[in-house]
């Protein structure tokens, strides 16, 4: 009987290296996996990055292209506006030059 004591001691000092030994393979497994999803990530943000980049000078040249067309409407409202005043000042002074008469 006094050999159970001694040899569950030797059984459970194994059984706790085999444990530790368990325990670091898994965290070494779980930190290689970490790293290979990190560069996987990584690759997923550059791509991402690259996209919303083209997708913003796609933009920027639709904007410089609308910026332009409203340019251009109002040099052309601008112009109609100066007619339309230079008529009605024109009217205007026919009307009175012909009231006067």
């Amino acid at each position: 009987m006094a050999e159970t004591p001694e040899s569950e001691a030797t059984t459970s000092a194994d059984n706790t290296h085999w444990g530790i030994a368990y325990l670091r393979e898994d965290l070494q497994d779980i930190r290689l996996q970490m790293r290979e999803d990190s560069k996987e990530l990584r690759e997923q943000i550059v791509e991402t990055n690259k996209r919303i980049d083209e997708a913003n000078q796609s933009l920027g040249q639709r904007i410089d292209e609308t910026n332009k067309r409203i340019d251009d409407t109002n040099k052309i409202l601008e112009s109609r506006f100066i007619w339309l005043i230079t008529t009605m000042v024109a009217i205007a002074g026919i009307l009175i030059a012909v009231i006067k008469l």
